[in-house]
């Protein structure tokens, strides 16, 4: 594998953006972990299944024409409209472009609009997730937490990071900026 094709795989796994590959006929080829939160789905789920089996069908006709248009120009900037595991419509931007990282395959970027986060309800967290999100905003060490509900501090580790992850946050002060903003907890 090239140098610059393993750049583009390295970017495509860590990014924090949504992002698809898709091949001539649709199909999805490959999701990276931020495309598959965005959906609520595991990429077992997503690859190897036509890009169209994840659009709400009254917008099929419509973005049929927008396939067609987008391998006749090369690239496409665009919004988009995609079903959740849980099938609520979530409308993105894509930016999209034919041929990368190979020939006959195709790149797109997915970016939730503010209207429509996803999920179409914001981050799901646990009722552990969210008690926990709730003592780190009330500034609870992850020790003072374990010693609170009885837990080993891994365990509360392991809840932190899986809340961050459903929330796409970065850090624990993101996690618990989310939560309040989405209502998950309350102080």
């Amino acid at each position: 594998m090239a140098t610059t094709e393993r750049d583009f795989w390295d970017v495509f796994a860590r990014s924090a953006s949504p992002m698809l590959v898709v091949d001539n006929q649709r199909e999805t080829r490959a999701a990276n972990p931020a495309a598959c939160r965005l959906l609520r789905r595991a990429s077992e789920e997503i690859v190897g299944r036509d890009l169209f089996d994840f659009i709400p069908p009254s917008r099929v006709g419509e973005l049929e024409e927008a396939w067609v248009e987008f391998l006749d120009r090369g690239h496409a900037v665009r919004d988009f409209w995609l079903d959740d595991a849980d099938g609520q419509t979530i409308e993105v931007g894509v930016a999209a472009t034919t041929d990368t990282p190979e020939p006959g395959r195709h790149f797109g970027v997915l970016v939730p609009t503010e209207d429509h986060p996803p999920g179409n309800g914001g981050p799901r967290l646990s009722p552990r997730e969210r008690e926990i999100t709730r003592m780190l905003a009330l500034g609870f060490s992850g020790e003072r937490i374990a010693r609170e509900l009885f837990l080993s501090p891994e365990t509360v580790r392991t809840h932190i990071r899986n809340a961050m992850d459903h929330a796409g946050a970065r850090t624990r002060a993101h996690l618990v900026a989310v939560a309040l903003r989405e209502s998950l907890i309350e102080l």
